[in-house]
């Protein structure tokens, strides 16, 4: 990573994201280990949280990376699943990535 390097939102590495755990995990850990979510949904009666990520690369041969982070919790605040998406193009939360479709 560069210093001139864009980046927009929360990135959750594969490191990071094993740490929470299936059933164990609660909303209040994952608060503590990320910040609150900047979208949630509920969907099926579980609650959605979604930390999306972006880094534009000021090098061309290192490539960019559009993702989100996507928890799911039961009624009760325990983790039901955590795991990783495309990003959603126009919704970094930075106005010039988001102009740029990226």
């Amino acid at each position: 990573m560069s210093k001139l390097d864009t980046v927009s939102g929360t990135e959750v590495t594969q490191e990071k994201l094993k740490s929470f755990q299936k059933g164990k995990t609660t909303r209040q850990e994952v608060i503590a280990a990320l910040g609150h979510p900047p979208q949630k949904s509920e969907v099926l009666g579980n609650e959605v949280w979604t930390y999306p990520f972006t880094r534009i690369t000021a090098m061309p041969t290192s490539p960019n990376v559009s993702e989100s982070t996507v928890f799911e919790f039961d009624k009760k605040g325990v983790l039901l699943k955590a795991y990783k998406t495309g990003g959603t193009p126009g919704k970094s939360g930075n106005p010039m990535l988001d102009a740029a479709g990226m």
